[in-house]
């Protein structure tokens, strides 16, 4: 599941707002009545964090996730534009304003489009699998991937989600994507490293959390294995990129 955060102290607009995720079955949501009971660690896989309020009592907190996670999406959510002379402060990168009467329909369309660009969506192309083509079993794997801990995406965990063995599902997933699991779950992870390290800038540390590692020894052990260097020297290529 995708996990969304939402700060708000207006009862109709907190309603509003509930009726409009409660219709995506891959969201989640943890409803807190302040920003500093976010956790940066929580909030690194979070698909956004949803407010009414954008005022210095909560820009710290955003300045924090922002410069841990660029990418972290905030939604201010309300009648109108009804911003305080301190929200000048504010991060602004990925700050989308949802105001107006058409508040809900711009909502739901936002939320689409984030669940859409999350970062741990499968490149289906660049692998070459054509995603509506797959069978509703595959397509349960693919987003199970998705939208669950990295750690627990292997044949074991997937096989008794499916409710079958892990030898069938193997059979299963290299008919039907034409590859093995291993190797499947080796590109996808691939891909997402090079986004997180080459194209977002995030430190190591922020990248093994994002890949569900307690220990930065742990992923850094793993990648050396993969891929021959430190992820900190890999992470360097983008410095001497630019």
């Amino acid at each position: 599941m995708y996990n969304g955060i939402v700060a708000i102290d207006d009862p109709g607009l907190k309603k509003e707002c509930s009726e409009i995720l409660s219709k995506f079955e891959t969201i989640s949501v943890d409803f807190i009545d302040h920003t500093d009971e976010i956790d940066a660690e929580d909030a690194f896989n979070s698909l956004f964090f949803l407010t009414n309020k954008l005022s210095d009592n909560n820009s710290a907190v955003l300045k924090l996730l922002e410069r841990q996670f660029p990418n972290f999406p905030v939604i201010f959510y309300n009648h109108s534009l009804m911003l305080s002379e301190t929200s000048i402060n504010l991060p602004r990168k990925n700050l989308y304003l949802v105001v107006g009467v058409e508040r809900k329909e711009h909502l739901k369309k936002l939320i689409r489009r984030l669940v859409n660009g999350h970062w741990r969506r499968i490149p289906y192309e660049e692998l070459g699998i054509d995603f509506d083509k797959l069978s509703p079993r595959m397509k349960r794997v693919m987003q199970y991937i998705e939208t669950n801990d990295l750690q627990k995406c292997d044949i074991f965990h997937l096989s008794d989600y499916l409710n079958i063995t892990p030898g069938y599902f193997s059979q299963l997933f290299k008919i039907e994507i034409g590859q093995s699991f291993r190797g499947f779950m080796q590109k996808v992870i691939n891909y997402y490293e090079n986004l997180l390290f080459l194209e977002w800038g995030l430190e190591v540390k922020n990248v093994s959390k994002l890949l569900g590692y307690s220990e930065i020894s742990s992923y850094s052990r793993s990648f050396k294995k993969r891929k021959g260097q430190s992820p900190r020297a890999y992470a360097k290529l983008k410095t001497r990129a630019e």
